[in-house]
């Protein structure tokens, strides 16, 4: 009788093990997945935020604007791999929402905000003041969504 218990237990855990599986498949990445996908993020975007911090600092050099071409055109290939995610950990802003809607007609967030302008030059002339408000969020939405990732991997491990 005992045999008979432990195998019913073992075949619901099992068919509860396959339905997690698939809701897993269907909700996209795994946890490791999004792991990589945020740290490869994570290095460009800090490379970014050097490239805008040493721009107010110093102006927009030939080798800055070179700089900020090439990792806003990363983040805008890649960000949206990963807003779904980071998002809900994003203070959001209306001055970012204004920015857009002056620059492109759309709502903005702060990551969009950090790339919105073609170029170096444009990003000075219409920064708004608010470039070290949406690093500190954008550095903080990145950082809680980190370590929920960091928890959820040590709650599956």
């Amino acid at each position: 009788m005992t045999s008979l218990v432990n195998r019913v237990r073992i075949a619901s855990k099992d068919r509860a093990a396959r339905r997690e599986q698939a809701m897993v498949a269907k909700m996209g990445p795994t946890i490791e997945e999004r792991q990589g996908h945020l740290l490869a993020f994570y290095e460009q975007y800090e490379m970014l935020v050097e490239t805008l911090c040493d721009a107010a600092q110093y102006g927009p050099t030939p080798k800055l604007q070179r700089s900020y071409a090439q990792y806003r055109e990363w983040m805008l290939q890649h960000y949206p791999e990963v807003r779904p995610f980071v998002v809900s950990y994003l203070r959001f802003s209306p001055e970012d929402a204004e920015l857009g809607l002056m620059m492109e007609g759309r709502n903005f967030d702060a990551f969009e905000a950090l790339t919105a302008a073609q170029d170096l030059n444009h990003f000075l002339q219409t920064d708004d003041g608010g470039m070290i408000s949406r690093i500190t969020r954008t550095r903080e939405a990145l950082n809680l969504y980190g370590e929920h990732l960091r928890q959820l991997a040590a709650r599956t491990a």
